[in-house]
């Protein structure tokens, strides 16, 4: 037995409001929403009168006939009588808008390299629609190794492209390029043993010295630049000598006239001319001047004319002309080798990183009484994080830095202070 639901509402408190939040005002919103409309389209429907609403229609309305469409059959029955009997024009044909030499070319079956290219990428175009449409609903497969040490994604590739809706980006050429072809631990020199051979101690010995040489000569310069140009504090100016320098000229002194008479005697005979003096016989007259110029006229002429000719005669200097060619040329090649020995040269150097220049650290020599014969009785020296930082700096890895020995590693920066929004004093 079917119990019967009551269909009774619910009898809500109105005070409260979750009451509020059941009421339906949807039948109240398209009232409103309908009162708006035809607000908007001419007034209110149930406020205007019958004549504004209806009118009288006094025309009789004219009986369309319906014509029945003739059958398919009956149709082309028809335009088979109308070919037949000539009734029916051919369709006109459409005029060709191309230009004349096309259609010529066209005619005789001469194909552009546009229009093939063009054959082709229809061609293309067709084939790639074709693939697409026959591998639709298959799934792409991997083609690298997932398992591998390397995923081998490429730049282009389709399947990474649609996971990630982005493509990867392209690193910079010079990332798997290394900043400089010094191998990271390289060999020590052999008069660096403990029991080197003569020969090799001498060449390490020999360029330590060359090092330490390099170094007292540039002290020197420094020395010569700096310290020399001053005086020592025993040939420093004293009181005495300033007066006297300064009290200069104001004594007569006869001496002084007398040697200054003989300086001036000195000088004019210093200024002296060494060309004979010009006597009125010996000038230039009109006559001479005119004749000298029109000899370097004369020679001006002919030197212009002898360049002309041999312009003219280039022709016959064929063999000269290839030669000064050969040796151009040689040049160049010269150039161009010395120029690549230069660049592969520059692949192995230190370049300049920073404010600082990097310094060779000093050979580790041992002097001949230094030398000992085995292994037990040799100390250990040098530190093996020193090396390696200066390996570093060396192959361009890491900018170069103030001495290790004695000196503080690093670059120190000043320090930036930030004051926080919520800390500023206002303004």
């Amino acid at each position: 037995m079917e119990v019967e639901k009551s269909t009774k509402k619910k009898r809500l408190s109105k005070n409260k409001k979750k009451s509020w939040r059941k009421v339906d005002t949807q039948e109240l919103d398209d009232f409103l929403e309908d009162q708006r409309l035809q607000e908007r389209t001419g007034g209110i429907i149930a406020d205007k009168p019958d004549e504004a609403l209806f009118f009288v229609d006094k025309e009789l309305s004219e009986k369309k006939t319906v014509e029945s469409k003739p059958s398919r059959k009956r149709r082309a029955q028809e335009q088979l009588k109308d070919i037949e009997v000539g009734l029916k024009p051919p369709p006109p044909k459409k005029k060709d808008k191309r230009a004349p030499a096309v259609i010529e070319k066209e005619r005789k079956g001469i194909v552009s390299v546009k229009q093939k290219t063009a054959t082709l990428q229809r061609k293309q175009a067709i084939k790639e629609r074709n693939q697409r449409l026959r591998t639709k609903g298959r799934q792409p497969t991997a083609q690298y190794d997932l398992w591998g040490d390397e995923p081998g994604i490429e730049v282009g590739d389709e399947h990474y492209r649609r996971v990630t809706k982005k493509s990867k980006v392209k690193a910079p050429v010079h990332l798997q390029k290394l900043p400089s072809l010094t191998p990271a631990v390289e060999l020590p020199h052999p008069g660096m043993s403990y029991n080197p051979d003569y020969e090799e101690y001498q060449d390490l010995y020999y360029k330590a010295y060359e090092k330490e040489l390099q170094k007292v000569k540039e002290e020197e310069k420094i020395e010569r630049a700096l310290d020399l140009k001053f005086p020592t504090s025993n040939n420093a100016p004293t009181e005495h000598s300033r007066l006297q320098e300064m009290s200069e000229g104001l004594f007569h002194d006869k001496t002084a006239d007398n040697s200054d008479d003989d300086s001036d005697i000195d000088d004019d005979v210093d200024n002296l001319s060494v060309n004979p003096p010009v006597i009125r016989d010996n000038k230039k007259d009109e006559r001479k001047r005119k004749k000298e110029k029109q000899l370097k006229q004369k020679a001006k002429l002919a030197e212009k004319q002898k360049l002309q000719r041999m312009k003219d005669n280039s022709i016959y200097r064929l063999k000269s002309i290839k030669a000064e060619i050969r040796e151009s040329d040689r040049i160049k090649e010269a150039k161009a080798k010395k120029k690549a020995e230069e660049r592969a040269a520059e692949l192995y150097q230190t370049k300049r990183l920073g404010h600082r220049k990097f310094e060779e650290p000093d050979l580790p020599l041992k002097l001949s009484d230094e030398l000992v014969g085995s292994l037990r009785e040799l100390k250990p020296e040098g530190n093996l994080i020193k090396d390696r930082f200066q390996s570093y700096m060396k192959r361009n890895i890491l900018e170069p830095v103030g001495s290790i020995n004695g000196k503080k590693l690093g670059r120190k920066y000043k320090r930036k202070v930030y004051v926080k929004k919520s800390h500023k004093d206002p303004q």
